[in-house]
């Protein structure tokens, strides 16, 4: 079972390490700097486990086509895995991008909100490759 569920462990814990790396680099500018990074991550996080979650449901298949060594069908799943991906970025980008107008309405400080604005612009680079 360790075989298994050692490269899913590893990816969930580089996840965490990548909020604390973002929160130990900024924790010497400011406390802005802080709040800014941790609303970004939290808006970021939320859209991108909604993405993660919808392509979650290829696991299933893939290992199923895997298991019964159709490789054909392994790669078919992976074409409709990097499709759905590249169908996901433009509604998942395009909702991280809503959000930045609204921050300020989020009764949010103005110091914070300035913070959280590049931080959250930075994250939307690595949506792309966090889904393929």
């Amino acid at each position: 079972m360790f075989k298994l569920a050692w490269p899913v462990v590893l990816s969930e814990i580089g996840w965490m390490m990548m909020g604390i790396v973002d929160t130990i680099m900024v924790g010497r500018v400011s406390p802005e700097a802080i709040g800014g990074v941790s609303i970004g991550g939290v808006l970021h996080f939320t859209v991108a486990v909604f993405g993660m979650g919808l392509l979650l449901g290829l696991d299933t298949l893939v290992s199923q086509a895997f298991g019964a060594r159709r490789l054909d069908e392994c790669h078919a799943w992976l074409l409709h895995g990097v499709c759905l991906c590249l169908g996901l970025l433009v509604p998942l980008t395009s909702l991280l991008l809503l959000f930045i107008p609204l921050l300020p309405a989020w009764a949010i400080h103005p110091a914070v909100v300035r913070e959280a604005i590049p931080y959250l612009k930075a994250l939307l680079w690595g949506l792309p490759p966090l889904l393929l």
